[in-house]
C-alpha cells in the first residue's frame, strides 16, 4: 500500500515538474499613449518564460507571458533560450526565452541604470 501511495504522489506531481513560473504583463503605446497592465505572476506550462516586443511605425507593444508554440517564433522548446527577430508585415517582432523562475522580467531599465553607475565609478577611479 506504502508503494502505491508513493507512486500516486510521484505522478500528482509531475504537472508541477512541467511548469514554470514567469511575469504576465502587457505594455502598449499607441501615438504617445501608454497603457500598462501591471505585472503578475503566472504559471507557464513546460520550462519557458517569454516576453515579446512588436514595434510598428505607430505603436509599440512589450509582453511578458507564456509561449506559444503554435507560432515558429513563439515556440521556447524549439528555439531555445535566447532572442528570435522577424519582421512580419513592416512589424519588427522581437521574441526572447528564458527558462529560471520569474526570468522574463522587464529588466533593460535596470540594466541601463546599472551600466551608468558602473562606468562612472570605473571612471571615477581612473580620475583618481
Amino acid at each position: 500500500m506504502h508503494l502505491q501511495s508513493s507512486i500516486l504522489l510521484a505522478v500528482s506531481l509531475l504537472p508541477l515538474a512541467e511548469s514554470l513560473q514567469c511575469y504576465g504583463f502587457s505594455k502598449y503605446d499607441y501615438e504617445g499613449r501608454v497603457q500598462d497592465t501591471g505585472k503578475s505572476q503566472i504559471m507557464c506550462p513546460g520550462s519557458y518564460c517569454m516576453t515579446i516586443s512588436e514595434e510598428g511605425s505607430d505603436f509599440t507593444v512589450y509582453n511578458g507571458t507564456c509561449p506559444d508554440p503554435s507560432a515558429s517564433i513563439t515556440n521556447c522548446e524549439n528555439n531555445g533560450v535566447g532572442c528570435q527577430k522577424e519582421k512580419i508585415s513592416g512589424v519588427h517582432v522581437k521574441v526572447c526565452c528564458c527558462n529560471t523562475e520569474l526570468c522574463n522580467s522587464s529588466t533593460v531599465t535596470s540594466l541601463h541604470v546599472y551600466s551608468f553607475f558602473i562606468l562612472l565609478i570605473l571612471y571615477y577611479l581612473e580620475m583618481k
